[in-house]
């Protein structure tokens, strides 16, 4: 109980930016199911993390599972899941989200995963 509350003192949400971008696909490969390490629009738009001492020990992603619609996935690392980590992650996740992809223009979603995977798959071959 005593490490669940001092990491929830030490727990920091904030944006992802481009340096994240590695620790995060790390983080999406160790809890895919296949063996495939190429990444697919599953992946989504990664757009929060979750940062305990400095460390991302989660993120949050925008997929589109139907057209002109989205939707707020949270991956934790193992060892940091708890319930307190992916409500929080999920709540600031949605609000952000909400925030910067304000009008609905969930169709751009798309093209930006799409875009990102593409880069992502194109700079680590």
């Amino acid at each position: 109980m005593e490490t669940i509350i001092k990491q929830q003192q030490n727990l920091n949400f904030r944006a992802v930016t481009i340096s994240d971008m590695n620790a995060i696909v790390k983080l999406y490969q160790e809890q895919k199911t296949t063996l495939d390490s190429a990444l697919t629009n599953q992946f989504g738009l990664p757009f929060y993390v979750a940062e305990l001492n400095s460390k991302i020990v989660g993120y949050s992603c925008a997929t589109t599972n139907i057209p002109n619609n989205y939707q707020i996935n949270t991956y934790i690392d193992s060892p940091f899941s708890n319930d307190y980590v992916n409500e929080s992650l999920a709540q600031e996740s949605a609000i952000f989200f909400k925030n910067e992809w304000q009008n609905g223009h969930y169709k751009n979603l798309s093209t930006a995963i799409n875009q990102l995977v593409n880069w992502l798959n194109n700079s680590n071959s």
